[in-house]
């Protein structure tokens, strides 16, 4: 693989396993100093079949390249002013910020007339606030250096409501759309660009514990016929991570193998359990 993004220093939050990990792995096969944080980083550990490494970490400097890891809670403001300090102070540099913490974090499904607060609350903080703390702090060396790139990953569930009984998800990807627009207006200037990718169905080892009695129904939902794996998320990745997506800021692609815009029809609202 070319290596396009050599000299380069990328943050992928979230990459301890499933698509995180495989942004991480991509941007490393791409000649990137890769930074990961994750609550759990061993996760990977009991939850992946194909590490190759006892650490994602140890992963990356198999390819080549200088890893950092940092575990802790992306909600946690001064957990991720470290991360940023550390990796200023030792990489000298961050290019490249990839947004990837999400998820319900343990919270659940449930129904919006009938769920707590304090769980709406929870995901909304997993998905919208760590995209925000981390991409106010990553911003202030990307402007200082005017030139930078901040990747959001939100979700077609941003867009129809996949599951009715996620609406604190679908609510918190949402707002990381219009978070991503607002913040490319505010980073043009400096030569920032800011954009988000929104994946459908993607199979990773949590999506099929979840979703297999489910899958020959979801299938048929998508008109490639076939449920998206992680390195087609991450192929859109390098492409937005590198000089191919200059001239593109404020965007969110839709990764879902034509799901939404080409068989909308199809998107079911049914109570899966999620």
């Amino acid at each position: 693989m070319e290596k396009k993004l050599s000299g380069k220093v990328a943050l992928v939050t979230g990459a301890a396993r499933g698509i995180g990990r495989e942004y991480a792995l991509r941007l490393a096969k791409l000649g990137a100093d890769v930074v990961i944080t994750d609550i759990d980083l061993s996760a990977g550990i009991y939850k992946e079949t194909d590490i190759s490494a006892s650490t994602v970490k140890e992963e990356l400097e198999l390819l080549g390249v200088k890893a950092l890891e940092f575990q802790g809670d992306g909600t946690d403001e001064s957990f991720v002013k470290e991360v940023i300090r550390t990796t200023q102070d030792q990489l000298g540099r961050l290019d490249i910020l990839i947004n990837n913490i999400g998820g319900t974090g343990g919270a659940g499904p449930g129904l919006s007339t009938e769920m707590s607060v304090e769980k709406f609350r929870k995901v909304i903080d997993i998905n919208l606030v760590t995209t925000f703390i981390y991409s106010k702090y990553a911003a202030q060396i990307m402007k200082e250096q005017k030139s930078g790139k901040i990747i959001n990953v939100a979700s077609v569930a941003a867009f129809v409501p996949l599951f009715v009984v996620q609406p604190h998800y679908a609510a918190g990807k949402a707002a990381v759309i219009s978070l991503t627009k607002t913040m490319a207006l505010e980073l043009a200037p400096y030569g920032v660009t800011v954009n988000a990718i929104a994946p459908g169905y993607i199979g990773t080892v949590k999506w099929d514990t979840h979703f297999q009695s489910q899958m020959d129904e979801l299938v048929r939902k998508v008109p490639l016929g076939r449920i998206g794996t992680t390195e087609d998320c991450a192929k859109v990745i390098e492409f937005l991570a590198t000089d191919l997506s200059d001239y593109l800021t404020g965007q969110t692609i839709l990764v879902d193998g034509g799901l939404l815009e080409l068989n909308p029809s199809s998107v079911s609202t049914e109570t899966y359990h999620v």
